[in-house]
């Protein structure tokens, strides 16, 4: 669409709204030209908008960030998230833009909220963007599938060459149209990561804190100037609140410059998290339980027997809601593989750490990548052109999203599709077209690396994890549906021995999450039991076998040979089953398939 079609939409659609405006109000409106157009809007209060925002400006733009909230940076203001999840060895992989607010709010690894907000706000000064907060609700304003503005509820539409969401939820790409998944859905699994509320401690001695978690021991908790965190003897973990929806973790502590500590520990199950009402009587519920949490804290833990509740965040920290359907989706195969291509524009490489899901488990690490590369495509929608999507609900796929869901990751990104919107508007092209254009992504690196932005060399890179074992290929299959965990050391065990109940679990798992069937492993647990003992080759091919069947692809027999007929390209292990082995037998029932957003939508 070139400027002059622009023009025409423009005058097209403040034609038909003045029309609406006449039948509706009963007096004629006159029909001008839109004033207020821009080449950038930005959407929305988090980290992630602000340096699209910031970047979009600094880049020749004239750019407007937009937002119901009342106050700039979003997770880390209003969800008061003052620890940092960076990854910085080997080298810095968020620089740029984070590093000049990193720097400027004392590069540790917590930071000061209020001083966290006057850096947002002063980067946003600087670059001459305008800002407009406490914004009435904001509707996209789409035209033959082109996403060229926004109206605030009861005022004129603000035009703008390129819309780019960076409102947590992408809310705004989805009521243009844009697709997306909810939590687990493309692998399967109806759940999401659980939310939290942030408190603020008053009264804590710091001192006491660090020289009492020296005393016992690194695995007690680690500790510094400004962070600490761990299990701390489980004393966090064993308080019991009075609402069976809310638990307490392991802490994460971030000191502020006044001595208060913020606490990301207090977990909030059961949320629906588009349903404002829901949230507030999750922060309302979550915020009784403080008192008690503190005082329980009091009884073991150093430094804490003066400490008094200093009030809680304004808002919630939800860390997954939707997953963009976007045209290039970053994948957990991409993130393992270490896969670094001369069309990215971030790098990230925060281990994949999905957080507890439901009461019942203590959250999954599926491994620690060394470095992966993001593309443009990734923010930019399937289904609907002229809007990018920044932040956590980006094109991720739910297990790649554990890592990329950081917010030191998410700015960068932001900077980037900045520079790129700013770039496409003097270009006259869409977001799409920017995106999936090579020669304009060089161009965006080019100035990405020119305001100090980590681009990492291309080259071939070794994939994480026990890459020469034999079942490795087996085990990244179950890992893209969740089934399979490297931990912090990309060590899956492949070696250790299986039992009955592994391998009945397991496929049990693959028949919920691949097909949708809830029923099948039901039937292999009635029929063959759960025995946590040894699993010898015969009993898991009479159970793999009896799955096969279930599918309508029964083998000839139910021995390991009938099963190597059917496909299986393992030997019989000569000793019991292990889990490498468990993996393999898994893939054959998988027979191939792979979650994705298609995946999801099937499901009943």
């Amino acid at each position: 669409m070139n400027k002059t079609t622009t023009t025409n939409v423009r005058r097209a659609v403040a034609y038909v709204l003045a029309v609406w405006l006449c039948l509706v109000v009963g007096q004629a409106v006159a029909v001008t030209e839109p004033q207020g157009a821009y080449h950038v809007l930005v959407v929305g209060s988090e980290p992630e908008a602000i340096t699209a925002a910031v970047a979009a400006a600094e880049s020749g733009a004239r750019t407007l960030l937009i937002s119901e909230d009342e106050r700039v940076g979003g997770l880390f203001v209003r969800g008061a998230m003052n620890v940092l999840d960076l990854r910085v060895t080997p080298v810095d992989y968020q620089r740029g833009l984070f590093e000049r607010w990193w720097r400027a709010v004392g590069r540790g690894n917590a930071f000061d909220v209020a001083r966290g907000e006057r850096a947002f706000l002063d980067l946003l000064e600087r670059a001459g963007v305008e800002v407009r907060l406490g914004a009435p609700p904001l509707a996209p304003l789409v035209h033959e599938g082109r996403v060229i503005g926004v109206t605030p509820a009861g005022e004129s539409p603000i035009w703008a060459d390129h819309v780019i969401d960076g409102s947590a939820d992408a809310g705004l790409a989805a009521a243009a149209g844009a697709r997306s998944t909810i939590g687990f859905a493309a692998i399967g699994l109806d759940a999401r990561m659980v939310d939290t509320l942030v408190f603020q401690i008053d009264g804590v001695d710091w001192g006491a804190l660090r020289q009492g978690a020296r005393a016992r021991g690194r695995s007690y908790a680690y500790v510094d100037d400004r962070v600490a965190y761990g299990h701390f003897a489980g004393h966090p973990a064993a308080f019991r609140a009075s609402d069976p929806d809310i638990r307490l973790r392991g802490l994460n502590l971030g000191r502020q410059d006044d001595g208060s500590v913020l606490v990301n520990a207090l977990l909030i199950y059961g949320l629906d998290p588009f349903d404002p009402a829901s949230r507030a009587d999750g922060l309302a519920r979550a915020a009784a339980e403080v008192d008690a949490v503190i005082a329980w804290l009091a009884l073991d833990v150093p430094g804490f027997a003066a400490a008094r509740s200093g009030g809680v965040a304004e808002a919630l920290y939800v860390r997954q809601t939707r997953h963009l359907v976007a045209t290039c989706t970053l994948t957990v195969d991409h993130v393992l593989d270490s896969v670094v291509t001369d069309q990215d524009v971030a790098a990230g490489g925060y281990p994949l750490d999905v957080q507890t899901l439901r009461p019942s488990d203590d959250g999954f690490v599926f491994g620690l990548p060394d470095i992966y590369g993001a593309r443009l495509c990734m923010s930019v929608p399937v289904d609907v052109d002229g809007v990018w999507v920044v932040g956590r609900s980006a094109g991720f796929d739910p297990i790649a999203q554990s890592s990329a869901r950081v917010v030191p990751f998410g700015m960068a990104l932001g900077e980037a599709v900045g520079v790129a919107a700013a770039l496409g508007s003097a270009l006259d092209m869409t977001p799409r077209e920017v995106a999936h254009d090579p020669e304009v992504v060089r161009d965006v690196r080019e100035s990405l690396a020119s305001r100090g932005a980590y681009l990492p060399a291309v080259r071939p890179r070794r994939s994480v994890g026990p890459v020469g074992h034999p079942h490795y290929a087996e085990y990244r299959a179950m890992l893209r549906w969740g089934l399979a965990v490297g931990g912090y050391d990309n060590d899956p065990r492949l070696g250790v021995e299986s039992s009955r109940t592994a391998l009945v679990f397991l496929l049990s798992n693959v028949f919920q999450r691949a097909y949708h069937d809830e029923v099948t492993g039901q039937v292999l647990v009635a029929r063959f039991g759960l025995d946590s003992g040894p699993l010898d080759a015969a009993t898991a091919a009479r159970i793999t076998a009896a799955a096969l069947c279930e599918l309508e692809r029964c083998p000839a027999g139910e021995s390991w040979a009938d099963l190597r007929a059917s496909g299986l390209r393992v030997p019989e292990p000569s000793g019991n089953v292990r889990r490498g082995e468990a993996y393999a037998l898994a893939s054959l029932v998988l027979d191939g398939r792979r979650p994705g957003p298609d995946h999801a939508a099937r499901r009943p």
